[in-house]
């Protein structure tokens, strides 16, 4: 199981930085130009690479979390990463949320729980 609470907040904060970065990604792949040199579209581009870092900290973070914590229990943890993009391109990117992607949510959440729970 988990050692700790120290070792949940990990993979909170993991999970947390890892849908920051996936939003970096959505936020820059949006801005880069179809036309132009290759420099503009780098340039255009850096919420990529701001996310890649981003992304690499979450890495790291969950490294440091599997040390201590059983993998059957943290890795359903990351399904907390949808939720989080999830509500983020809804306010971020006003992306439509019908019923079945909502139905969906719900069951993430419930096994979330369920795993939370065991």
């Amino acid at each position: 199981m988990v050692s700790g609470m120290k070792d949940i907040y990990i993979i909170l904060l993991s999970v947390l930085i890892g849908a920051v970065g996936q939003v970096a990604f959505k936020y820059g792949a949006a801005r880069i130009p179809d036309t132009g040199s290759l420099t503009d579209k780098v340039i255009a581009a850096w919420p990529i690479i701001a996310g890649l870092a981003i992304y690499a900290v979450s890495t790291l973070l969950w490294i440091y979390a599997l040390r201590t914590v059983e993998l059957s229990y943290a890795y359903p943890l990351i399904s907390l990463g949808y939720v989080l993009v999830f509500i983020a391109s809804y306010f971020l990117f006003h992306e439509a949320i019908g019923p079945l992607r909502l139905g969906g949510l719900v069951l993430i959440l419930s096994g979330i729980f369920l795993v939370a729970r065991s």
